[in-house]
């Protein structure tokens, strides 16, 4: 049999097979740098150039070819594409320069309520207009040719006039794109509204250049008696191994993916899951041939986001209304999964405090009243703390909010840009005026709090290993300061002096004047010690005489 074209001759500059990169596996790859031929990201875990995640990806894509995947840009959104989301995408592409860029054929925001979920597109000629315009909009931004996946869904809508596959084979024709198969959500898909995925990869064949597949997706599925779920959480199953075997005697080598996102297991099953993909791209040997969308999505957000209103969004989809109701519940479902996931992460200690299952029902209860607004969801939960200040669910816990107000700055602070430190030998030429004179400024990630509750020795005690106790008692006032040395975001207990000081010194207030305002506080209050901890925890960034 013929070989396949050497490695390297994709039109989309990936070749071989990669997997997801991953929080857990950080470590792994920094220590070990593991056998893959490539790695795809989340443009969204991606975007602020200061955070200890775009770090990682800037040390390992001098090993590692980088595939950017969005999750957050929502292309088919009718009143709720961002402009602002497409620049920071932008940004990101420019500054990771990955060898290939891809998004999602759905849509996710309506207005400024963003669902942060893979909606589905009606299969519709207005849809192809609108996302065709987008794809356009976005290649011309980028500079580049774009990937779209297409996605699993759990309705389809009644206005359907083409399949999937035809609806991508015409947005390839009009605006030039590439497709990203995913095999796992076309067999998902097949399961959910009785598709023939075989034969939508037979459409595929006929319709695009075989040049037009950049990417294919295998993942791992779960069966439940609603839905088949595309989740990402177990191995590939035999019949999408099968549907990869068929897209290759199609397309011939296509860069391959392992995705994997929740319950994620060790390195080595991903890279078990990889090498299987080798195996059959090796064994195989083929040649490489060559109703308004405003409307419906308002509808289906709306009924996303408030049961009550769920029957005027009923009609929109094709098959049985008690069907159309529980597969609803499913993206309700991923809603509220997703509103959890994203506080949790900015929360922990809140979690911790009330239990996962109170938090749970916190978060539900604040993505009703506060949706998201962007497709980057470390922005979501800003107002967490004024919501909890509100709701008398939490009213025999008052130090909630400020303990909230102090997560979220250090939450923020893992995303503030990157700024070289100071160089303390600077100080030893200064004169006393220089340094009375002085002015300072402290890094992005510096935040300034205080408290009428203990909530500095609360935080510290819920951190890993930490050997701080539970507060005895929690009435009893602190300053804070929320730093990052070294990556990793702290919060730090202030002496009223020091936060005294700091504050001046935040506000562009000489050194002289700062530590005048601290000494009347506390007359014992020693600079030269503040100033060699607010150096080593890299809370000053310049210094100017």
């Amino acid at each position: 049999m013929s070989s396949f074209p050497a490695p390297g001759q994709s039109l989309f500059g990936a070749s071989g097979v990669g997997i997801g990169l991953r929080a857990p596996h950080y470590r792994d790859f920094l220590a070990q740098r593991p056998k893959v031929d490539w790695l795809e990201v989340h443009t969204e875990n991606y975007l602020d150039a200061g955070s200890w995640d775009a770090h990682v990806l800037d040390q390992l894509r001098q090993d590692y070819p980088i595939s950017l995947h969005g999750v957050g840009l929502g292309i088919g959104s009718a009143a709720g594409f961002s402009e602002q989301h497409l620049q920071r995408v932008c940004d990101t592409v420019r500054r990771v320069d990955p060898v290939l860029v891809s998004e999602h054929l759905c849509w996710g925001a309506v207005d400024d309520r963003h669902l942060n979920d893979l909606l589905p597109m009606p299969l519709t000629p207005a849809a192809l207009q609108l996302v065709s315009e987008r794809v356009d909009r976005i290649q011309q931004a980028l500079g580049r040719r774009l990937l779209i996946e297409n996605v699993s869904t759990y309705l389809r809508f009644r206005a359907d006039t083409m399949s999937e596959t035809e609806f991508l084979a015409a947005l390839v024709s009009r605006t030039g794109c590439g497709i990203l198969l995913d095999l796992n959500n076309l067999y998902v898909n097949q399961c959910n509204h009785g598709e023939d995925a075989m034969a939508a990869l037979g459409t595929l064949s006929v319709t695009v250049p075989a040049s037009s597949i950049g990417e294919l997706h295998l993942a791992g599925h779960l069966v439940t008696p609603d839905a088949v779920i595309d989740h990402h959480g177990d191995r590939v199953a035999a019949p999408v191994w099968a549907l990869y075997r068929a897209a290759l005697q199609r397309f011939g080598p296509i860069a391959t993916l392992i995705e994997w996102d929740t319950d994620i297991p060790d390195i080595a099953v991903l890279l078990d899951e990889a090498q299987r993909a080798r195996d059959i791209v090796a064994e195989m040997c083929v040649p490489r041939q060559h109703p308004s969308l405003v409307v419906s999505q308002g509808r289906m957000a709306a009924a996303l986001l408030d049961h009550a209103v769920e029957a005027d969004a009923i009609s929109l989809f094709d098959g049985d209304a008690q069907l159309v109701r529980q597969r609803l519940a499913l993206y309700r479902g991923n809603l509220t999964a997703t509103w959890d996931k994203a506080l949790a992460a900015a929360y922990p200690v809140l979690q911790a405090l009330v239990g996962e299952e109170f938090f749970a029902a916190l978060a539900r209860a604040y993505g009703k009243q506060h949706p998201s607004t962007s497709g980057d969801l470390n922005q979501y939960g800003e107002g967490f703390a004024d919501f909890l200040a509100a709701f008398e669910h939490v009213a025999d816990y008052p130090y909630f909010p400020d303990m909230a107000r102090s997560e979220w700055a250090v939450h923020r602070a893992h995303y503030a840009p990157t700024v070289a430190p100071f160089d303390p030998a600077l100080l030893a030429t200064w004169t006393p005026d220089q340094f009375d004179q002085a002015r300072c400024r402290l890094h992005p990630a510096c935040r300034l709090l205080a408290s009428r509750w203990a909530i500095a020795e609360l935080w510290q005690a819920h951190q890993p290993d930490s050997a701080t106790p539970f507060p005895e008692a929690l009435d009893v006032p602190c300053w804070m300061l929320v730093a990052r040395p070294h990556w990793r975001a702290v919060l730090l207990p202030l002496s009223p002096a020091a936060h005294a000081a700091l504050s001046l010194l935040q506000q562009g207030t000489t050194l002289g004047a700062a530590v005048d305002a601290a000494l009347e506080i506390d007359a014992g209050f020693d600079l030269g010690a503040h100033l060699q901890l607010w150096l080593q925890q890299a809370v000053l960034v310049a210094i100017d005489p």
